[in-house]
């Protein structure tokens, strides 16, 4: 009897100390806000730093100092980097750096060695996760230059305007992409 007693015990404060987050009336503000800029189609996001699938190969090519001080090779500063991925419609446009392994052969000394795409998404869907107040955009797109190269892209929002971009593509190692998100303003365009 004393044994069920302090199960009891435990298995009621486990239970207290993993009850779901309470959100309050701004959070639910701020996510409505946010189900109502993806539902317009027409924002941007600016990635801040990057986290490649850090591989064996790539950690040894970092880990000789070539990406910049403070960074390693599974997370890279891409402040002073130009990048933008741009939602406009049905239309989908995006330049992000690419670093990490290609898998099959291509071009180099190009200068289209990042990640770019400007069309019309195939299998464009929105997911809202009502329990963390996030939403998650899925899409396939191919590569502007290098036509033989489709990236599945899931890029998950949150109210507080930071943003996940996960990129698998058919002819690289994934990377991760982590930035804010805003209304675009059609005079940035």
């Amino acid at each position: 009897m004393k044994h069920l007693l302090v199960y009891s015990i435990i298995f009621i404060w486990i239970m207290g100390c993993s009850s779901s987050k309470e959100f309050t009336e701004q959070d639910n503000q701020d996510y409505q806000q946010l189900q109502e800029l993806v539902a317009s189609k027409s924002f941007e996001i600016i990635s801040t730093s990057a986290m490649p699938r850090a591989s064996a190969a790539f950690s040894k090519v970092a880990n000789s100092d070539i990406l910049g001080p403070g960074n390693n090779a599974s997370n890279i500063d891409i402040t002073s980097n130009s990048n933008r991925l741009i939602v406009k419609g049905d239309s989908i446009r995006g330049h992000l750096p690419f670093f990490g392994e290609q898998n099959f052969g291509g071009g180099y000394g190009g200068n289209h060695t990042g990640i770019e795409f400007d069309d019309v998404p195939e299998d464009y869907t929105v997911n809202l996760d009502d329990k963390k107040h996030a939403v998650d955009i899925r899409f396939k797109i191919s590569d502007k230059y290098r036509g033989n190269e489709q990236y599945d892209m899931v890029i998950t929002l949150y109210p507080n305007k930071r943003s996940t971009i996960r990129v698998q593509s058919t002819g690289r190692s994934s990377i991760e992409y982590s930035g804010r998100v805003s209304r675009l303003e059609e005079a940035k365009e």
